[in-house]
């Protein structure tokens, strides 16, 4: 039997019909009980029957290493609010159960597939799960033993999140959910997951510690403090299901387990640290990036009086940053200002707005980048509308116009020129001052 027979049989779960009466063709496709222990796992009952799971256990009495006390750390600050705060406003769902542990219904998801590209031929094959119980965290693990055996792991994990209230994932919401629907609907089951409220961490880990740290990988390097030893890379993992759909041998798959393992309790210490961040506010943050998340974390997640707190510790924190080599803390500080500004004018607070739009401004042209027009439009409106100062008015219309480059804008920008140079031209006694004198009393943040 050649080895495309061989992979044919194992895709299909059986034996190839009228084949020879060989040795490899007449052992069973896939021996359940032994796949399993091959991974350390056991087969489990499930409700469309029996399917492979290898559960595993971090911290408590089987150590919490490489994560050390951050593990229990993060098993007692998770908290409802801080998860509430990370589902971002219109993002929540169903509201969790009440509860008074919040980690009760909460669950960590993660997918091993055999590609990123899609389609009915790509399926996943280690579906992972964890949860905290007290200070420990509990790994379990589908795994399929073949693709005809697909429909009863996703029986198997719809039974699983049917107690949970709340999925944790990282990039979940543009892939593993997603797969995972389409995989529910390539099989005509129906799928649990839109009932669940969903947490995807990924870009709130971005806010909080940086666009730069990339996967859970460099999130575990940068800010859990240790690096994977001998850990399987993941352009790697696909080939090894391949490689065990070929030969029949499971053992490889043990390394890509592992894998998942570290990326579930990665994901769970994570979550704990950004609700303690969320829960501590703007005094907890370390850094004028980790301010400046915090702050557009609260407003996502409906909570917009915390937000300005951190804006202005985000300022406070670049108040030194003058040298182009500090050019990230600059840009930091500018959309701090931005934000703050924005959120003045929200409370109508003009002459506040004022001081930060001209504090953005005075930061010069390239930190300040796409918010300079917003700014400079602004001010034109205060002066020209609220202190009835069109000569400065015309001075911030005429940057405006010079830093505009949209047709729709340049033409409002145009029309407020035109009115003010008008009513200079028929008043000269409005103008205080020449079109290049001073634009405004200096603004000081610092």
């Amino acid at each position: 039997m050649t080895d495309v027979d061989r992979l044919r049989d194992l895709l299909r779960g059986t034996k190839r019909a009228g084949a020879t009466p060989t040795r490899a063709a007449a052992t069973p496709a896939v021996d359940l009980d032994a796949f399993a222990a091959a991974l350390g796992g056991a087969v489990e009952e499930g409700p469309a029957g029996p399917c492979p799971v290898v559960r595993w256990w971090c911290g408590g009495e089987a150590g919490d290493a490489p994560y050390g006390h951050r593990l229990q750390d993060a098993s007692r600050t998770i908290s409802a609010e801080g998860l509430r705060v990370l589902c971002g406003r219109g993002d929540e769902g169903e509201p969790p159960r009440s509860d008074p542990d919040p980690r009760a219904g909460l669950v960590f998801f993660d997918l091993e597939t055999t590609g990123l590209g899609g389609g009915s031929g790509t399926v996943a094959f280690v579906v992972g799960f964890g949860c905290f119980v007290g200070d420990r965290f509990h790994v379990w693990q589908f795994v399929l033993s073949s693709f005809a055996n697909e429909r009863r792991l996703l029986a198997a994990v719809t039974a699983a999140v049917a107690g949970a209230h709340t999925l944790v994932t990282f990039n979940g919401k543009s892939f593993d959910v997603p797969f995972m629907e389409m995989r529910w609907l390539y099989q005509r089951l129906e799928t649990p997951l839109p009932a669940l409220r969903h947490v995807d961490l990924l870009h709130p880990a971005r806010r909080l510690w940086g666009p730069e740290t990339g996967g859970l990988g460099a999130l575990e390097d940068r800010v859990l403090g240790f690096r994977r030893a001998g850990d399987v890379p993941g352009f790697e993992i696909p080939a090894r299901y391949f490689e065990y759909l070929r030969s029949g041998d499971p053992r490889p798959l043990r390394g890509v387990l592992h894998h998942n393992q570290l990326d579930l309790v990665s994901l769970g210490v994570l979550t704990g640290m950004a609700c303690d961040l969320l829960d501590r506010g703007a005094p907890a943050s370390r850094s004028a990036h980790q301010s400046l998340g915090l702050g557009r974390l609260y407003e996502r997640g409906g909570r917009e009086s915390d937000a300005p707190a951190c804006y202005e510790r985000a300022v406070a924190l670049t108040s030194g940053a003058r040298r182009m080599m500090e050019f990230d803390a600059l840009g930091t500080r500018a959309e701090a200002l931005y934000r703050l500004a924005l959120g003045c004018r929200r409370q109508r607070s003009h002459g506040d707005a004022a001081r930060y739009w001209q504090a953005l401004i005075d930061l010069g042209r390239r930190p300040a980048g796409m918010f300079e027009r917003e700014a400079l439009r602004a001010l034109a409106v205060h002066h020209e509308h609220r202190l009835k100062d069109p000569d400065r008015a015309l001075v911030y219309a005429r940057r405006a116009y010079a830093v505009e480059y949209t047709v729709g804008r340049r033409r409002d920008v145009q029309r407020r020129l035109t009115r003010l140079e008008g009513r200079l031209a028929d008043d000269p006694g409005l103008a205080r001052s020449s079109p290049g004198g001073p634009l405004a009393p200096h603004y000081s943040l610092d």
